[in-house]
């Protein structure tokens, strides 16, 4: 299986639930795609005006295939769109606090690598992204998401906030890795 193949397979399983855009262009990087997805949930006492709680909660997932071995400078890359654009423009809205019922913003890098993972890039992966809590004692947070598909070692990568993506997709990794 190529990287392309792989991401439309990944893109065909999104389009049931996301809103997905091809060849996106984020801050100046292009990435062969996009996806977001965003849920509310609310709760109601007899009539929707009487509204006792509302949550909103949204990801942002964003694709690339790497041809070449990825770089701890590629992984570098996202943690400074996640910084400099991606936080204050996609979950914060160039406010100063996210909209009231934010609830969470995931930020989801995914990375389809053809020829395999430098070992300091690896490192850096599994480092802390940046990530945010906006009120002290409060749900409301953000967090920075690492997915690596290794198709050369035929290994999947994560972060620490990406655990249970990666368990996810270890369970379900007969439809990746057994067509490599």
């Amino acid at each position: 299986m190529t990287g392309k193949d792989l991401l439309e397979t990944l893109l065909e399983s999104f389009q049931a639930s996301y809103d997905v855009e091809r060849a996106c262009d984020i801050n100046g990087d292009i990435y062969e795609a996009y996806a977001s997805f965003r849920a509310a949930n609310a709760r109601y006492v007899l009539v929707k005006s009487a509204e006792l709680w509302r949550a909103e909660c949204f990801e942002h997932v964003f694709f690339r295939i790497n041809r070449m071995e990825l770089t701890a400078e590629t992984v570098d890359l996202f943690g400074r769109q996640v910084t400099d654009y991606i936080e204050p423009e996609l979950v914060r809205h160039g406010e100063k606090w996210p909209p009231e019922n934010h609830m969470y913003t995931y930020m989801t890098m995914i990375y389809i690598c053809e020829n395999g993972v430098s070992e300091e890039a690896a490192g850096r992966i599994r480092r802390p992204h940046p990530s945010g809590r906006y009120c002290a004692g409060d749900r409301r947070r953000s967090e920075a998401r690492i997915l690596v598909f290794d198709l050369k070692n035929r290994k999947l990568l994560g972060n620490r906030a990406a655990r249970e993506l990666v368990k996810g997709y270890k369970k379900s990794a007969k439809f990746w890795l057994d067509s490599i």
